[in-house]
């Protein structure tokens, strides 16, 4: 089990409760029901908070002056600096986005914008233990799974989960405990570790509310649902 070879398996072990309840969410129930290629237009919204996401690593990375931390951070904001291109192009390969068109031309809707916002929020005003916790431990542990029910569904639908989608399914792995071991150690009884755990429940409800307003893009493609 990874939680014995990670630091703080505490910690870790909470964040996999989490996780397991985002896995099922009615939102995977839609993506396993998707039938055409109107059933992902949420990937207009994942683009921007993959752009979002991109932008707080490098950000992240930009700031950093502690030794420690900078290799970890360094790496982590390499590895994802075209991820918001490669989904661009995947999209207007596969018709989700018109050649004279940005791929911000469909706006964040509210949802989007809220947890795209707090992960710039996060590097900006918060200490590195809770950009860990949030970029790390949480979001990339979430985007293992998110990857794993929406690759094989995008691939039985001939459409073709490569360069972005491939990327993400062999990266998340190692990213969801990158700086892990860093970050002060405490026990989950502790004022620290009180800190900690609710930066988790924090990013879950977040990723939670997401995951409700995709479900509601799904369900109504046609209308954009640019503001829910």
């Amino acid at each position: 089990m990874l939680n014995s070879v990670v630091p703080m398996g505490w910690l870790w072990e909470i964040a996999q409760k989490c996780r397991a309840d985002l896995r099922s969410h009615s939102f995977y129930q839609s993506v396993s029901n998707a039938s055409s290629r109107k059933d992902f237009y949420w990937v207009h919204q994942l683009y921007h908070l993959s752009a979002d996401f991109t932008a707080a690593t490098a950000l992240r990375y930009g700031k950093c002056d502690d030794p420690r931390f900078r290799d970890a951070f360094g790496e982590h904001a390499a590895e994802e600096v075209e991820h918001p291109a490669q989904l661009a192009r995947w999209m207007r390969e596969f018709g989700f986005l018109k050649l004279d068109r940005l791929p911000t031309s469909v706006p964040p809707n509210l949802a989007t914008l809220a947890l795209g916002s707090y992960f710039i929020r996060s590097v900006m005003r918060e200490p590195f233990a809770h950009q860990i916790i949030t970029l790390n431990l949480m979001t990339e542990s979430i985007a293992v799974d998110f990857y794993a029910q929406v690759n094989p569904k995008l691939a039985e639908l001939e459409l073709t989960p490569k360069e972005y989608w491939l990327v993400h399914q062999e990266a998340d792995t190692h990213h969801q405990i990158l700086g892990l071991d860093l970050i002060p150690q405490c026990s989950q009884d502790s004022p620290l570790g009180a800190d900690y755990l609710h930066t988790v429940y924090e990013v879950t409800q977040l990723w939670r509310q997401l995951f409700d307003s995709w479900n509601q893009v799904i369900q109504c493609p046609d209308r954009e649902v640019a503001y829910i």
